[in-house]
């Protein structure tokens, strides 16, 4: 119990013992007038009590009794009804402040059986908004009785911050306090900290933790905050010095040990980092967020074998853990290591079938192997929960363009652009899949909208540039303009895209500069090999006769499969 209940409660017991011996005396000694008035009462109920300043006073003595004994809800609740029958009906000075007085304590218990599991458990949402209501009703109650009950006010803060609640609420319960803690500075210090987590602007928030620490320079919950703040601003040095302070006070703190693991991966520090994440295994083996944070910094620095090392330490330890089963997918892609990638995508899938997570990963594996089938339908799976996802939707139709169904890809972008007509990057693709089935004039109008809202995409440019220069249609050409885009292009890949460098030399052959045209070949060429280094040195031979390259694509639409739908995505 709290040390204000046991207070109060001392003071409930000896006023119930001054109380009962005073009911007492008036039992053995009633009054003739007493007698009367009782008389009285019983020949006409409806006439009005007497005047009597402790008609309540039976409630209060029989709240008084329950209250020795109370050792359940249904006693507090009881004991809660006679105290605020014994205040209606009327008490005297002394009887009433007692009377409020353990209502106020009796309102505090009963709420904290209500708060407690709130925060002890998970719970359903409708479970939890239930429990939240009824202590939050106990609580504005007792403030009306009693307006300065510091712990009251936590209560509703802690209750109001969680899904669901009322963060103004909260913060305004926490705007009680502090003034109230003027003249106490570790309590002011730990509800600065309080009200900084209710804080949405960063500086504001920065502003309480500061003087909390001012305060209290040894509160260790404000400099864990602090240094959290940090971390999210980047400030990564400032919060590794703020949880090497917590660290030198509390050696096994592990959620410290693993923010300064986290802001030294950020700056590189990696060996530093290891040291910090070793301690922390060596401390607890059994801490799988250890492993976690561990496996993310080897994968950082490079060291993709012994990131797979931690991870399969932590699904031993938690096989169900969703978060090591998808890391370590993604370091089996990383590895080239594709069909394991899959194995670890599935075996969530089997779990949670509709994870969304999963799926997009699944669907980015099915188009690593060129499936785009399979990518398609895990794709549409997700556009079906979520329509809306423009980004869902135009990397589906770039998943039909690349399963050669340009036509059915335009489909798609033409439905993304009647209801998202602003959507860049679905005139991006459609002026690429227009350009694909060689319809050049409406593939520049659409890469001209596309640039005015991204006019330093380097796809866009190149692609532009290109159909500027080797369009077989004369009134499409420009080779001013395509030598104006290519180099812009080249600009914002360094020179070091050998298809850039291609149109850059293609843009100066359209231009007559054949001498140019050639050099830039040449250096595609070096930078390319495979097929693709023939196709260039095909442009290259074109250049050295002088003759500029020329192309139409016009490919040929794919069918529709016979069932890429969902029974294509059952996991085995």
């Amino acid at each position: 119990m709290d040390a204000k209940f046991w207070q109060i409660w001392g003071l409930v017991v000896a006023i119930s013992m001054l109380t009962a011996t005073l009911v007492l005396a008036q039992n053995e000694a009633p009054s003739e007038s007493a007698s009367e008035s009782s008389d009285a009462t019983k020949a006409d109920d409806s006439s009005p009590p007497p005047s009597n300043p402790n008609a309540g006073l039976e409630d209060l003595d029989e709240a008084t009794q329950v209250r020795i004994d109370a050792d359940s809800v249904a006693d507090l609740e009881k004991i809660i009804r006679l105290c605020e029958s014994g205040l209606k009906r009327g008490l005297d000075e002394d009887n009433t402040t007692f009377a409020k007085q353990l209502l106020v304590a009796t309102l505090y218990e009963h709420a904290i059986r209500f708060c407690k599991p709130i925060l002890a458990r998970q719970m359903p949402d409708a479970q939890r908004t239930k429990l939240r209501a009824i202590a939050l009703a106990d609580l504005e109650k007792l403030l009306r009785h009693d307006d300065q009950m510091i712990e009251a006010y936590l209560w509703i803060a802690r209750l109001e911050v969680l899904p669901g609640g009322n963060r103004a609420r909260a913060l305004e319960a926490m705007e009680k306090i502090i003034p109230m803690l003027k003249d106490e500075p570790e309590k002011l210090s730990h509800a600065l900290v309080q009200r900084a987590q209710l804080m949405e602007e960063p500086e504001k928030r920065l502003a309480d933790l500061n003087e909390a620490i001012r305060i209290s320079p040894e509160n260790l919950e404000a400099l864990r905050h602090r240094g959290l703040a940090y971390l999210g601003e980047g400030k990564h040095e400032q919060a590794i010095a703020d949880f090497s302070k917590v660290l030198a006070k509390e050696d096994g703190d592990l959620a410290s040990r693993h923010a300064v693991g986290e802001a030294l991966v950020q700056l590189e520090k990696y060996d530093e980092a290891l040291e910090h994440l070793n301690r922390a295994i060596e401390m607890n083996p059994q801490s799988l967020g250890s492993y976690l944070l561990r496996a993310r910094t080897f994968v950082s620095s490079g060291d993709l074998k012994r990131a797979l090392e931690d991870l399969d330490t932590s699904i031993e330890l938690d096989p169900r853990s969703l978060t090591a089963i998808l890391f370590r997918a993604e370091v089996h892609e990383r590895m080239e290591q594709i069909d394991l990638a899959i194995k670890d995508v599935d075996q969530v899938l089997r779990m949670f079938p509709n994870l969304p997570q999963a799926i997009l990963m699944r669907c980015g594996l099915a188009a690593r192997m060129q499936n785009f089938e399979e990518a398609i339908a895990y794709i549409r799976k997700l556009v079906s929960a979520d329509p809306d996802n423009v980004d869902l939707r135009v990397q589906m139709a770039a998943f039909y363009a690349a399963d050669e169904r340009p036509r059915k890809a335009i489909e798609t972008y033409d439905s993304i652009l009647e209801k998202y007509p602003e959507s860049w990057t679905a005139r991006r693709g459609r002026a690429n899949a227009l350009l694909s089935i060689g319809k050049h004039g409406e593939a520049i109008e659409e890469f001209v909208a596309a640039l005015e809202k991204s006019p330093d995409d380097d796809n866009m440019l190149n692609n532009l540039a290109w159909v500027l220069a080797t369009s077989p249609q004369d009134d499409l050409r420009d080779g001013a303009r395509s030598l104006e885009l290519a180099l812009r292009a080249c600009e914002f890949t360094e020179y070091k895209q050998a298809h850039i460098l291609s149109t850059l030399a293609a843009a100066h052959a359209e231009s007559g500069d054949f001498e140019m045209a050639i050099e830039w070949s040449s250096k595609a060429i070096e930078l390319e090999s495979g097929e693709q280094r023939q196709q260039l040195s095909k442009e290259l031979d074109y250049y050295k006769q002088n003759k500029p390259w020329r192309e139409r694509q016009e490919i040929k639409e794919k069918e529709d499969p016979d069932k890429p739908q969902d029974e294509d995505l059952e996991i085995e």
